[in-house]
C-alpha cells in the first residue's frame, strides 16, 4: 500500500469536525500511530497540531526533512517545520488546543498549569475503529506474508524436539523478514512444554520437547500489524494435549462463527468462553478473546467480558479471536485469527489450518 491511495485530508477533516464538535479549537496530536494516521509521516519523531478547520502544523527535526515531505506530499493545509524542537515549535504557534491522554507528564510540564489542560479522549483511534479500503489490503497482505512463511517455516522442519525455542523462532523472525517484512509487530512468543503455559512467555534457550509448541508472532508491512498464533504438537499428542486442543479449537471456530455485523462484542467472548467452561477449564482461560489490529498490533475494540453491552462490531473492524487454555507446571496452548468485519460476516487474514499439526520426532 501506498499513501497515495490514501485519503488523508479527509481523515483530518472528519477529525477536525470531532474537535470542533467537543468545543475545542484544536488538537495537539504527539502518538505517533496517529500522526500517521493523519498524514502518512512514519518518522519516529513528530508533533501535528489539527485544528477544527482541518488545517494543521507538523514539526520534526532534521533527520526527517526529505522523508516528510515525500511521505505527506507537502499538502497546501499542512504546514511542514522542520526544527531542531518540534514540541516546542507547535505549543509555541499561538492555538489554543486540547491533547490526547497519552501526552507526558513532561510535556505537560512545558505547556503550563497542568490543572488547564483539556484532554480529548479518542478522537483519532474512534476515527481508526473502521478501515479504509486501503487499510484492508494492507491488513490482508501483512497477514498473508507471515502466514505464507509460517507455512514454508513449518515445511522446512522449523520446530524439532531438541532445538532451541530462540533458534527456532530466530529462523522464523529471519524467514518473516526476508519475505519482505518491514518489522515484527511484537516479539515473537514459541513456548515448549511447561513455557505453553505462560500465555506471554516470549522464547526461551529451553530445548523444545515433545508436547505442544504456542508460536505467537506477527509482522509490520507498509505500516499495517499482523497477529497470528499457531500450536503444533512435536510427536503424537497424550490424551491431555489431545484433550485441549481439541477444546480450544472448537473454542476458535465458536468464536469464528460468532463474527458478523452488529454481534456485541461481549457476545464473541462469550461465544469462545462457553465452550472452554463447558470442558471445565473456565479458569485456565486467563485473557479476553480479541483485539483490534491496524496502525497498532494491539488496538480497540476488545471482545471481552467487560466492554459495554453496546460495543458491537461494525463493517472495516478489526478483531482477533484468540482463546487460550493454561495449565500451570504442566503446558498451555492458543489459536488466534485476525479478521476484518464485512457487510455479509468476517474475513480471515490468516488462511492457514488451525487443526492441530503433528511433527514428527525425529530419531
Amino acid at each position: 500500500m501506498t499513501s497515495h491511495t490514501i485519503d488523508f485530508a479527509s481523515r483530518r477533516q472528519r477529525v477536525a469536525q470531532r474537535i470542533s464538535d467537543a468545543g475545542h479549537g484544536a488538537l495537539l496530536v504527539t502518538d505517533l500511530k496517529n500522526i500517521r494516521y493523519l498524514t502518512g509521516f512514519s518518522g519516529s519523531h513528530a508533533v501535528l497540531l489539527l485544528r477544527a478547520d482541518a488545517s494543521a502544523i507538523i514539526a520534526t527535526d532534521g533527520r526527517y526533512s526529505t522523508q516528510i515531505k515525500l511521505q505527506t506530499g507537502e499538502p497546501e493545509d499542512v504546514d511542514i517545520r522542520i526544527v531542531s524542537d518540534a514540541f516546542g515549535e507547535v505549543i509555541g504557534a499561538g492555538d489554543k488546543f486540547a491533547v490526547e491522554p497519552g501526552l507526558t507528564v513532561g510535556q505537560a510540564a512545558r505547556i503550563g498549569d497542568m490543572s488547564s489542560l483539556s484532554v480529548l479522549t479518542n478522537a483519532v483511534e474512534d476515527e481508526r475503529l473502521i478501515k479504509d479500503e486501503a487499510e484492508v489490503q494492507a491488513l490482508l497482505e501483512a497477514g498473508r506474508l507471515a502466514d505464507t512463511v509460517w507455512q514454508e517455516f513449518l515445511a522446512d522442519g522449523g520446530i524439532q524436539a531438541e532445538m532451541r525455542e530462540i533458534d527456532a523462532a530466530a529462523d522464523l523472525e529471519h524467514r518473516l523478514r526476508l519475505a519482505g517484512a518491514d518489522a515484527l509487530s511484537f516479539d515473537t512468543i514459541l513456548a515448549s512444554g511447561i513455557n505453553g503455559a505462560k500465555p506471554h512467555a516470549g522464547v526461551s534457550q529451553d530445548v523444545i520437547v515433545p508436547g505442544l509448541v504456542t508460536v505467537d508472532f506477527g509482522v509490520y508491512l507498509n505500516g499495517y500489524a499482523s497477529d497470528q498464533t499457531r500450536t503444533v504438537c512435536v510427536g503424537q499428542p497424550n490424551d491431555l494435549a489431545a484433550e485441549l486442543y481439541d477444546i480450544v479449537y472448537r473454542s476458535q471456530k465458536a468464536g469464528e462463527e460468532a463474527l458478523a455485523p452488529g454481534v456485541a462484542l461481549r457476545d464473541v467472548d462469550r461465544a469462545c468462553r462457553a465452550v472452554i467452561e463447558e470442558a471445565g477449564y473456565g479458569e485456565f482461560f486467563v485473557h479476553s478473546t480479541g483485539h483490534g489490529v491496524g496502525l497498532d498490533v494491539h488496538e480497540a475494540p476488545r471482545a471481552a467480558s467487560g466492554v459495554p453491552e453496546d460495543s458491537v462490531l461494525k463493517p472495516g473492524m478489526t478483531i482477533t479471536v484468540e482463546p487460550g487454555i493454561y495449565l500451570p507446571g504442566q503446558t498451555g496452548l492458543r489459536i488466534e485469527n485476525t479478521y476484518i468485519i464485512t457487510e455479509e460476516g468476517a474475513v480471515s487474514c490468516q488462511a492457514s489450518p488451525t487443526e492441530l499439526t503433528v511433527i514428527d520426532v525425529i530419531e
